[in-house]
């Protein structure tokens, strides 16, 4: 058999069929490489799409959901591949079906989105005083998996410090260069925008809070927020602000959209609290507004900031500060020359250092040695 007639699964029992990492860069970057990819993962129904096998897992609406229809799906989808299949995995509440895995004779593989110990320090769902407790034994989990599985992807480096192996490899979350992409002229009188998770500790309140104060200036500005609001209650607390009125919020929005959202745009916002899994973090949004050409008011959390000050395409903020991101945003906003400058230096470093077709390189060669 040769090498790529094989069938590399790809599995999520948690993200969106249309995850960018698992679905547009992987999956479909393994299929224009020549590879077979079955793709499962929670969605309506089975099918092909862009070459990729999509097998569908039942749809969460509620968490317990994932643990009484999506996970014993997991099994029996995966039970019908031969041994020594690759498995690749995106989730940690699948890190015990990957030993199961192995045990079953398949090739496994772990794909590290975060760190996930830090994570669920933060998750509100989880009570405080059970936090440090599950984040312990998380880390232990991750530590037999760098020991068992046959390979670990991390996305930052200091994840990949903690997960050290020789199996172990970095494959960024940088963005895709587009060959049909037009960038438009930089538009000093578009939108705020925000992409991503909407929640609490991404700094929902602070950015609706923003649009209120940046009325308040007379500057004629709207904020534009795309993806879900988490948890799905915070929409109406949002509502409830001044500053709503100079809100717009168009949900999920697909590759296309946001391409759209960043030429209408005159700012990226990436305010994300000083949380222990934000501080470790290197979120996609960045790439995706330096991609887009726009300028950038972050965090200013020591990752964001060495990247931002060293390609000089935004600056950062208190995200606690309700007057610092203020300051932050005024300071693009009345000097649209700067601000389009910024922009094109954000767009030429991802052009040339942070961007998928260089990541992806190293997919292939891990793959290549894994098979």
């Amino acid at each position: 058999m040769k090498i790529k007639d094989k069938i590399i699964v790809q599995l999520s029992s948690v993200h969106h069929s249309y995850d960018t990492r698992i679905y547009h860069k992987i999956c479909k970057s393994l299929i224009e490489n020549g590879y077979k990819v079955d793709l499962i993962i929670q969605h309506e129904c089975d099918e092909i799409r862009d070459g990729v096998n999509v097998i569908a897992l039942p749809i969460a609406k509620k968490k317990i959901d994932r643990l009484t229809k999506v996970l014993p799906t997991v099994l029996k989808k995966v039970n019908q591949y031969p041994k020594g299949t690759i498995i690749h995995f995106h989730d940690p509440e699948l890190i015990p079906f990957g030993y199961l895995f192995k045990l079953l004779g398949y090739k496994v593989v772990y794909d590290v989105h975060e760190d996930v110990p830090a994570s669920i320090k933060s998750k509100s769902w989880i009570p405080k005083w059970l936090r440090i407790p599950v984040a312990i034994i998380s880390s232990w989990f991750e530590k037999i998996a760098v020991i068992l599985f046959d390979g670990i992807i991390v996305v930052v480096t200091d994840v990949g410090e903690r997960l050290k192996s020789t199996k172990t490899i970095m494959v960024q979350n940088f963005p895709i260069l587009k060959d049909d992409v037009r960038f438009a002229e930089y538009k000093s009188d578009g939108n705020l925008f925000y992409v991503g998770d909407i929640s609490r500790i991404r700094g929902a309140h602070e950015m609706v809070d923003l649009a209120e104060d940046i009325s308040h200036l007379n500057i004629k500005k709207n904020l534009v927020l795309a993806g879900k609001f988490s948890p799905p209650s915070l929409e109406n607390e949002l509502k409830e602000k001044n500053g709503w009125g100079n809100t717009t919020y168009i949900g999920w929005i697909n590759r296309e959209e946001l391409n759209k959202q960043l030429q209408n745009s005159c700012l990226g916002l990436v305010l994300l609290y000083p949380e222990p899994h934000h501080i470790r973090s290197q979120p996609n949004k960045l790439f995706e507004y330096m991609y887009g050409g726009i300028p950038i008011v972050s965090a200013d959390l020591p990752r964001y900031k060495e990247i931002i000050d060293e390609v000089g395409c935004g600056v950062t903020v208190n995200p606690l500060n309700r007057e610092s991101i203020l300051e932050g945003v005024k300071y693009i906003l009345e000097n649209p020359a700067l601000a389009a400058k910024m922009g094109e230096r954000g767009r030429k470093a991802v052009i040339e250092r942070f961007n998928w077709d260089i990541e992806k390189m190293k997919l292939f060669k891990f793959y290549e040695e894994l098979i």
